[in-house]
């Protein structure tokens, strides 16, 4: 049975036989909340495995949840130029020891 000391949604939730409807509440719940803090930046995340790839969105996030400025490129081009950004986003946030885990199955979600 899953528990979240955050929030309710998965409180007495039985997973086995539900993983993809589990995956599907959390993928809402972390969208809505990266959008919570992106909305007073005029940015907005719709498909969370498209949206954050080129790192503009996922800088502004750890941006606002860090309150600082990171070196970025603003309008990355190529595929090395969104490695870049993903790669500081994910360097800011492991430098404030935080962990980072997946929903659902590995290079699916």
């Amino acid at each position: 049975m899953a528990r979240s000391p955050e929030g309710h949604a998965a409180k007495g939730m039985q997973i086995k036989g539900n993983e993809e409807h589990w995956i599907e509440i959390q993928e809402h719940t972390f969208r809505n909340w990266v959008n919570e803090h992106l909305r007073p930046l005029g940015l907005f995340v719709q498909d969370l495995s498209t949206d954050l790839g080129d790192g503009t969105c996922l800088i502004a996030l750890v941006e606002a949840l860090q309150k600082r400025t990171l070196r970025k490129i603003h309008k990355p081009v190529n595929h090395h130029q969104k490695l870049e950004n993903v790669s500081r986003a994910l360097d800011a946030i492991a430098a404030d020891g935080i962990k980072l885990v997946n929903i659902g199955k590995s290079g699916n979600h």
